[in-house]
């Protein structure tokens, strides 16, 4: 079994950035200092005696008003493909280095193969657990986009933070139940 530093050295190894630019740098670095911001307000949550159940609703939340803004600036909100270019032709994808492994009608899956949050919660001395945990509560976000069609579902498979050398998101057709 893997030690702690084991593990950690293992995701740093892997999480490595091949685009270097001015613009994604500088976008990284915002990116970074949001992942130290949220953290530090769980981790004084959790001094405080609070769970990590009000992060989840505001991160959810925030994927829902982002959700919305991606559906208003289609012209087709049930198109995948226009889905899956939108989501991959703007300059987040450089920061995420993003990669289309699959984009049809009706399923796309893309490989995030950096993430700064990784970056900056090595930084921080985070363990591989709160690093599992704080990316299953930002995840929440991309869950929550996908509630504003009424076609379109989200599945998260392993994640660099879980030791995975990407990040694998997948966003699906699907028919949604109204409740």
């Amino acid at each position: 079994m893997a030690s702690e530093n084991e593990k950690r050295s293992r995701i740093a190894a892997t999480n490595k950035p091949s685009l270097t630019d001015d613009v994604t740098l500088m976008l990284r670095s915002i990116t970074e200092k949001r992942a130290a911001t949220m953290t530090r307000m769980l981790d004084e949550a959790k001094a405080r005696g609070l769970d990590d159940e009000f992060a989840i609703k505001a991160v959810h939340d925030y994927g829902v008003d982002n959700g919305q803004d991606f559906k208003e600036s289609m012209t087709d909100p049930h198109d995948m493909k226009e889905f899956a270019d939108k989501f991959t032709d703007n300059l987040e994808a450089n920061v995420y280095e993003m990669e289309t492994v699959k984009s049809t009608e009706d399923d796309f899956r893309v490989h995030f193969h950096y993430c700064p949050y990784v970056n900056r919660w090595l930084r921080m001395g985070k363990t591989t657990d709160e690093m599992a945990n704080l990316c299953d509560i930002c995840m929440k976000g991309d869950r929550a986009v996908a509630e504003n069609f009424d076609d379109i579902d989200f599945d998260l498979g392993s994640t660099i933070a879980k030791g995975n050398p990407y990040c694998e998101v997948r966003y699906f057709k699907t028919r949604k139940t109204k409740e």
